[in-house]
């Protein structure tokens, strides 16, 4: 037999306060009644899900300390500094020699690939070059090859006014696309009276519209400038007419300029006469 237990006042009072609570929370639910009862539970599941846990237990919390996806968001800018650190500090792993005039670049192929299209699709295609360990690349100067190597590897290049033209024509050859484009830019704010032909010519062969009008608009208001000179003389039918139909100054007089083209090659222009008087507009 156990001695029955005596009840002291605090358990008395403590009795009473689980009482009221109890009544209280009975009070709660039948004051929401069915709709609110789910309205609390979709709120429970909500704030469950947003701190990884679940409602009625620890499910969420057990999940994360078994196992869960770390992703290091760092992981690929390290990994592409430590090759291209490889490939440049220590010269690791070069596994192409590109020569052009005579001299010598120990390149990789991988990053080659990775920047220009023009040599990914080289080092996969059927070519002899997607074998050959050694190439040599006629169509470019050491000078702009090496700008354009820096680029690749270095995503850094230095445009100089000399070279500019130039390493346009080869940013596009090997489809640099960003190297280009900015070419571009600097070629536009470059453009002027002496140039201006020259870069008409190179943007159209290059299907650059934006360089194009640029230089097109500069040789217009400088015509009267411009007929006698060489470039002008042997500028193509179709960029002659391009800037004669687009509105030329009477001050530069172009009827004289249209003359100054024929008369360079009278037996083989002069049928073209009429035609740019036709279009001609002042």
């Amino acid at each position: 037999r156990h001695k029955p237990i005596e009840e002291t006042s605090a358990d008395w009072v403590r009795g009473q306060r689980r009482g009221q609570r109890r009544g209280q929370q009975r009070s709660g639910r039948d004051r929401r009644g069915p709709t609110g009862d789910a309205k609390l539970k979709k709120k429970l599941m909500e704030s469950g899900e947003e701190g990884g846990v679940s409602v009625g237990g620890s499910v969420g919390e057990e999940n994360y300390f078994l196992g869960y996806t770390f992703t290091d968001r760092s992981h690929s800018s390290r990994v592409v500094k430590s090759i291209m650190d490889l490939c440049l500090e220590d010269g690791l792993f070069a596994d192409v020699t590109v020569t052009v005039d005579e001299r010598q670049f120990h390149l990789h192929r991988l990053v080659l690939s990775a920047q220009s299209s023009f040599f990914r699709s080289m080092f996969t295609s059927n070519l002899k070059e997607s074998h050959n360990r050694f190439i040599e690349l006629k169509d470019v100067s050491a000078s702009v090859f090496q700008l354009l190597v820096d680029y690749i590897y270095h995503g850094t290049i230095k445009l100089r006014v000399e070279e500019l033209q130039d390493t346009y024509e080869m940013a596009d050859m090997y489809q640099l696309t960003a190297l280009f484009e900015e070419c571009s830019r600097f070629l536009s704010r470059t453009v002027e009276v002496k140039n201006c032909l020259q870069v008409m010519w190179l943007a159209d062969r290059h299907s650059d519209q934006e360089l194009y009008t640029a230089a097109k608009q500069c040789a217009k208001i400088h015509l009267a400038q411009l007929h006698q000179t060489e470039e002008y003389l042997n500028l193509p039918l179709c960029l002659l007419l391009d800037i004669i139909k687009d509105g030329v100054p009477s001050s530069q007089n172009p009827t004289m300029a249209i003359e100054s083209w024929i008369n360079h090659n009278k037996v083989e222009r002069e049928e073209f006469s009429c035609l740019l008087q036709e279009n001609l507009k002042i």
